[in-house]
């Protein structure tokens, strides 16, 4: 059995499925095994989180540093059913930030990312550094692939792209010769042992720089398993790399133990080559397909798969979009605010983003939120904005007064941005011009969207930050000459 939802799918409850939809989904012509296997399923609450003793069977590929993520209680899925009012069953899938593939009971899930491929491919190049507008690749992506395989094969690619500028990752080693020419130093112990009397050839040692060879067998069976799974039209971003892989590759198939001295090897210590550490860990998913895949157990009951912090990759998009165009700024992701230090009550914060004027102390707090805006009115329990996303910016912005000139909310906008109906020119609408604003922004996204339509959004919110940024400003000055 397999079904698709989005990420963040169901906060509200909104879309309950049938028990007949979901024995359509089983694929299974018996109507009484279907039923059995969805009663399975759904027989009681089934709530997985990342905080979780069963999220260790689960490989997560976060964009940033995972710790603060994978501590806190955030979802994953959720199983459940309920009563309407017609005393009917309804059946509940919930999903969290969380995108891929969860196996449990028999059972996939697919949770898909939203918006489309050429928004995502736009994450993706953000978060290697990357800046080009690309379309996607011919053969980037066959039938019988899912998207899922699709962003490990491209983060792979685009860091290995990164990290090969330099080279590959090379040390001294030793090499000893015997040979009619001398390089090096003569190993006096070998003269005396097999070159006493003199027949012309010497032992001699040297150091030369040497590929790494665990790293360069991991490297290149890694990319023939994409030339496989995804043609050869990779090569047109790593030709010289992978001829360089090719001439080096040991002819040896890379094992378990192959794969951890390459992970472990004290080489990606050096600065030069830290970036390969990355890039070895998108090698290692792709090599040990069972991570992309089902796990071979006997205990249907096991909750395994894959995940993608998508909610982390659109945190990193924002925070390289805000800082290559506002270079005045210093753009910070994930700052960490001290709350009640030594006290029972202590806490910490993390704000998603925090611009710091580089020639003043004026301060712009954001919390970046990969959920569906549709900029809706009405309020009603279905509501876009959270009242928990609502209440937590208000607190960073009162944390950085009298310093924050804006604050707000960003999304990945599902229709073109109101101005007049989402942004306020004084904090709580006061009407106090000299108080911060708070707005509610984003990037207008789109399935349907092209490149140039994308590039064509992210300008436009720009623009508008950068527009309120000049009227803030100007604004404290004005008062600041006043008093």
């Amino acid at each position: 059995m397999e079904l698709s939802v989005p990420n963040n799918h169901n906060y509200y409850e909104e879309n309950p499925l049938s028990v007949t939809h979901l024995i359509e989904q089983t694929g299974i012509r018996s109507k009484t095994k279907s039923r059995k296997l969805i009663s399975d399923l759904f027989s009681s609450v089934y709530e997985l989180k990342t905080n979780s003793a069963s999220v260790e069977k689960l490989q997560i590929v976060g964009f940033k540093n995972q710790k603060n993520t994978l501590a806190e209680e955030n979802l994953i899925l959720k199983l459940y059913t309920k009563e309407n009012a017609n005393n009917e069953k309804e059946y509940f899938i919930q999903s969290g930030l969380f995108s891929g593939a969860v196996y449990y009971k028999g059972c996939k899930f697919n949770i898909t990312t939203r918006h489309g491929d050429v928004f995502l491919r736009r994450m993706l190049n953000f978060v290697n550094d990357i800046y080009i507008n690309t379309e996607k690749s011919k053969a980037s992506k066959k039938e019988e692939q899912n998207e899922f395989q699709y962003i490990i094969a491209y983060l792979f690619i685009q860091s290995l792209e990164k990290a090969s500028v330099l080279g590959l990752p090379k040390e001294y080693q030793s090499i000893t010769q015997r040979s009619h020419k001398v390089r090096g130093k003569i190993d006096l112990n070998a003269y005396l042992k097999k070159d006493i009397p003199f027949r012309g050839k010497l032992t001699t040692t040297y150091r030369e720089q040497i590929y790494i060879q665990e790293i360069i067998d991991v490297l290149y069976l890694t990319v023939k398993r994409l030339q496989k799974k995804f043609g050869n039209d990779i090569n047109n971003k790593l030709f010289s790399v992978s001829q360089l892989l090719k001439q080096n590759y040991s002819g040896r198939f890379a094992n378990m133990e192959t794969l951890r001295k390459a992970k472990n090897h004290r080489i990606l210590s050096n600065p030069m080559y830290a970036s390969f550490k990355k890039v070895i860990e998108y090698a290692e998913i792709i090599l040990l397909e069972r991570d992309l895949s089902p796990k071979e157990t006997n205990n249907n009951l096991e909750t395994s798969g894959y995940l993608f912090d998508i909610s982390q990759l659109f945190e990193v998009y924002l925070e390289k979009l805000l800082s290559r165009h506002f270079q005045d700024w210093y753009v910070t992701g994930q700052e960490e605010l001290k709350l009640y230090n030594g006290l029972f009550y202590s806490r910490k914060m993390l704000p998603d983003l925090v611009l710091k004027h580089k020639y003043s102390n004026k301060i712009i707090v954001f919390d970046a939120k990969f959920k569906t805006m549709k900029l809706e009115t009405k309020q009603s329990k279905y509501s876009d904005l959270d009242r928990s996303d609502f209440y937590q910016i208000h607190t960073y912005m009162q944390y950085y007064q009298p310093d924050v000139i804006i604050g707000g909310l960003i999304y990945p906008l599902s229709k073109p941005l109101n101005k007049e109906k989402a942004y306020s020119n004084s904090l709580f609408g006061k009407g106090d011009s000299k108080t911060s604003k708070f707005i509610v922004d984003g990037v207008f996204v789109n399935e349907n969207m092209t490149m140039e339509d994308l590039l064509n959004s992210e300008k436009a919110f720009l623009m508008r930050i950068e527009l309120l940024i000049e009227n803030s400003l100007s604004i404290k000055d004005q008062y600041l000459k006043v008093i």
